[in-house]
């Protein structure tokens, strides 16, 4: 059964939209009748107009708001990479969960981990070469977001990974560390600080290449501390990198 969290983003606001304008519409139909029951047919000309604007809402305004808050063309976009991936998607988080079997000298059960695709969000229409990694799978493991969160190329180890092209490592030694240093180091405000997950203390990201580009990255992390990089394999690891590339590339993604 296909889950809400599945859908990308464009998709799921404006399911979002529509529902909460049914919930809205469904709630003024019932009080309009209510009224009319008790002869009071002038009240019931404003639950009416709701149950009118509500319906408005779900078939023009849930697309109009859609569209303000998804380009066209990034909406085209994402609809595409749905469509290409499919079949996809289960490939790349097993060959993720055999990454995290792989680690040495830790505890695996301990480790989450997916995969950051890197796209252009805005081809036309708006800011040049607007490049974000979206993450395509659900995480391995324990912890972790659902598929399609997006992450701008200057924020984060993904982010920092794919400006340098190599194998990046990050530990903390405690939460206010992590606090700090995701603000200080990888662009994050306190904010979007406040809602990530804060368990982690050891992280690893590794870019993958596909026709000789960088194409996206593989992400780790774990609860334990100092797990990385003394946990990895480097012979598996680069498998895992080639083996998702291959995955794109059969996708048609890259």
């Amino acid at each position: 059964m296909l889950a809400i969290g599945d859908l990308p983003k464009p998709k799921r606001f404006r399911l979002a939209v529509r529902a909460t304008a049914i919930f809205i519409g469904g709630i003024a139909a019932f009080a309009a009748s209510c009224l009319i029951q008790e002869n009071l047919y002038l009240w019931a000309l404003l639950p009416s107009f709701v149950v009118l604007a509500a319906s408005l809402a779900e078939f023009v305004v849930a697309d109009v708001l859609t569209d303000a808050r998804y380009p066209p063309e990034t909406s085209a976009m994402l609809m595409r990479l749905e469509q290409d991936l499919k079949g996809y998607h289960e490939r790349i988080h097993v060959a993720i969960q055999r990454l995290i079997r792989s680690l040495e000298g830790c505890d695996c059960s301990l480790v989450s981990g997916t995969f950051h695709l890197l796209v252009t969000l805005y081809p036309t229409g708006g800011p040049t070469n607007d490049q974000v990694l979206i993450q395509v799978v659900d995480y391995s493991g324990r912890l972790g977001g659902a598929k399609w969160r997006e992450t701008p190329t200057t924020k984060g180890l993904v982010g920092r990974c794919i400006r340098t092209g190599r194998f990046e490592v990050v530990n903390f030694a405690s939460r206010a560390e992590y606090d700090h240093r995701m603000v200080t180091e990888f662009g994050f405000t306190s904010d979007e600080v406040s809602k990530h997950t804060h368990a982690a203390r050891s992280y690893c990201a590794q870019p993958v290449r596909a026709t000789n580009r960088l194409v996206g990255v593989i992400y780790l992390f774990s609860t334990e501390p100092q797990v990385f990089p003394r946990s990895v394999n480097p012979a598996v690891l680069e498998g895992v990198s080639q083996e998702i590339a291959a995955f794109l590339e059969g996708a048609r993604i890259v």
